[in-house]
């Protein structure tokens, strides 16, 4: 007896030291994903990089998952599958209001949004007669897009600013804009809907040679037009420089916010956790990529966004003095809750 309550001792012995040693080690990272679209796209690239700079300044390990578009990732974060996801403010828009889209997401927030990051516009050949979105009549066009109803939106309300739509050209189905840039590249189609920012532009451009539509001359009348057949926060801004050949300096292109979202399902802790590490790491975000310099903090509270930010977002932004009157009001107006 006295022998097996020594050895009940010893192993008593043991067990405190084990759990000693494993309140003295480190917790192990929260690993959480974020949801992105195909990869060569720069929602993907922007994702991306943004999981990167989290996971290096906090002790969350974010993981960017690619999928065919929103439509395919966007109802995982709704449901909370899914904690973040990145993409423009159209696509958050879209689903939101469940806008030319069979999607209906009301969980949808903001946590951090950006400048206008990414010029869009129609890309062709740069041998292409094409020289305005006007001659685009008759024209073999990338459109459909059912892995992202937002390209064929914004694609449209486009030409429809120069009295077209896809009825007067002939539809090339794509999936998403990667496939509708590789019809062309592949002599398919004749134009598409891109952002000179993609990776993949850069990689048809060394391929065949390739050159973006710009908005030359729009009156305001048809950037209104614009917006009212596609989302009421796109707008026209330059773009363009010695880095994008495709795209010369000073080129008016359409744009709009990116946003880095959750829903109302996304812990408060992990939002407040992800918001800490990209403040503290603006400079890091801004050199990582290009297409991230629109991700200044200055740029994190939108006063014109698509969908209602996340509470715990808001109380960041009101502790870091940016939360504005302006703010507040434009966060009501599309809060549907």
């Amino acid at each position: 007896m006295t022998e097996q309550f020594g050895l009940l001792r010893q192993m008593a012995g043991v067990a405190t030291l084990i759990g000693a040693v494993a309140a003295a080690m480190p917790a192990a990272a929260q690993t959480i994903d974020l949801g992105t679209d195909s990869i060569g796209s720069v929602v993907n690239t922007t994702g991306s990089t943004l999981a990167k700079v989290i996971s290096q300044h906090s002790k969350i390990n974010v993981r960017a998952r690619a999928f065919a578009g929103p439509e395919a990732w966007m109802p995982e974060v709704n449901s909370g599958r899914i904690a973040l996801g990145a993409h423009f403010m159209a696509s958050f828009y879209t689903a939101y209001n469940q806008y030319e889209t069979k999607l209906n997401l009301p969980n949808l927030r903001i946590i951090r949004s950006s400048h206008g990051i990414s010029p869009l516009g129609f890309v062709v050949k740069a041998d292409s007669d094409i020289k305005s979105v006007a001659d685009l009549k008759g024209k073999r066009v990338s459109g459909i897009f059912s892995g992202q109803p937002v390209i064929r939106v914004l694609s449209g309300a486009a030409m429809g600013a120069y009295g077209l739509s896809y009825n007067d050209v002939t539809v090339v189905p794509a999936v998403n804009v990667v496939q509708g840039v590789a019809a062309v590249v592949d002599g398919r189609a004749d134009a598409a809907w891109a952002s000179p920012s993609m990776p993949q532009i850069r990689q048809a451009h060394a391929k065949v040679g390739v050159r973006f539509i710009p908005l030359v001359g729009v009156s305001p009348t048809q950037e209104d037009t614009i917006r009212k057949q596609s989302f009421p926060s796109v707008y026209i801004a330059k773009f363009g420089g010695d880095r994008t050949p495709w795209l010369p300096a000073g080129s008016p292109m359409l744009t709009q916010e990116m946003y880095l979202g959750g829903s109302t399902h996304t812990p408060d802790a992990i939002v407040k956790t992800v918001l800490e590490a990209l403040w503290s790491a603006e400079a890091d975000l801004l050199k990582a990529h290009p297409v991230m310099r629109g991700f200044v903090n200055k740029a994190a509270v939108s006063t014109r966004p698509g969908v209602p930010y996340h509470p715990a977002a808001i109380a960041f932004y009101k502790e870091k003095g940016v939360w504005t009157k302006e703010a507040e009001a434009a966060n009501a107006a599309v809060n549907k809750r």
